[in-house]
């Protein structure tokens, strides 16, 4: 039986398939996708949520499902219509996956769904925890209905993970593949004044992590996707830094970002110490639970 992926052909998803023996993607152009990956594809199922249902083939049976869709967060500025597509790719998204899922004959035994850690907003210096509330700013409303959209599938009985995951650092895309070239220029620095927690996680730990609770019966609802060792802004900055061997001089005042950037810099500038209790209670074992650790593998790989 296959595991189905959406989002496979981003930045997460792209990693996970790599992973694994007999996989599925959904793709807007399903004829590209599937020669991106070659025979790590089984099948790639052409599907845009603007434009349709979510179709299965025929016969199709699937183990599980991870899902990975939406619209990047961190590209262009946060226009009305950018809101839009970050909700709607996400909500309608999955709310049309769910609907797929359902009508099928026999349904996977799990769905891990992503959602992120922006359900918690700003918190300071408080430490949180799967149990901490949902705040009530934009991306806590997208994600908090971003994860509703799931709710259908545990009342049929499906095991649902619900994945909310940090800052992912890697070579290959996020914020990090951004940021190195101005680090290595050594015109990186803190944002502000740096205080700001900031919930990273390796992307070779969140793929594992997917893995992981795909494969633990036990793993069920709200997961954090993060590191065990959330560091302040100040703290990755200088680790960045040491990663490129490159001093980070310059702090970027707020105004600065949102100039360039509009709504989307408040998020950068929100403190948020997470930490992965499940994760820790359950037994993951993260490959790099060290911010330095993790950059110098990135930074060198």
């Amino acid at each position: 039986m296959s595991i189905l992926v959406t989002g496979g052909t981003g930045f997460v998803g792209s990693k996970l398939v790599h992973r694994l023996d007999d996989c599925v993607i959904t793709s807007r152009n399903a004829e590209n996708a599937k020669s991106k990956f070659g025979t790590e594809v089984t099948s790639a199922i052409q599907w845009d949520y603007e434009q349709g249902q979510l179709v299965f083939p025929a016969g199709l049976q699937l183990e599980s499902v991870v899902n990975l869709m939406g619209e990047p967060i961190g590209e262009g500025r946060w226009t009305t219509q950018k809101k839009k597509r970050i909700k709607e790719s996400r909500v309608k998204g999955t709310e049309q996956l769910v609907k797929a899922i359902l009508q099928m004959p026999q349904k996977p035994e799990v769905v891990v769904s992503a959602s992120a850690v922006g359900i918690y907003g700003h918190c300071g210096e408080e430490i949180v925890d799967e149990n901490t509330p949902a705040n009530s700013d934009f991306l806590a409303n997208v994600c908090t209905a971003w994860e509703n959209a799931t709710i259908p599938l545990k009342e049929a009985g499906v095991r649902v993970v619900l994945l909310r995951i940090g800052v992912v650092l890697g070579k290959d895309g996020g914020a990090l593949a951004k940021l190195l070239p101005v680090f290595r220029k050594g015109a990186g620095g803190r944002l502000g004044s740096g205080k700001q927690y900031v919930p990273w996680i390796h992307i070779d730990d969140l793929v594992g992590m997917i893995l992981w609770a795909i494969q633990n019966q036990e793993i069920e609802g709200p997961v954090n996707g993060t590191a065990p060792n959330p560091v302040r802004n100040s703290e990755m900055t200088k680790a960045i830094a040491a990663a490129v061997r490159r001093p980070a001089l310059l702090p970027v005042p707020k105004y600065v970002l949102r100039s360039l950037l509009g709504e989307f810099a408040d998020s950068l500038f929100a403190s948020q110490r997470v930490v992965p209790e499940v994760a820790f209670r359950r037994g993951y074992q993260f490959k790099f639970p060290n911010i330095q650790v993790a950059l110098n593998n990135i930074v060198n790989s």
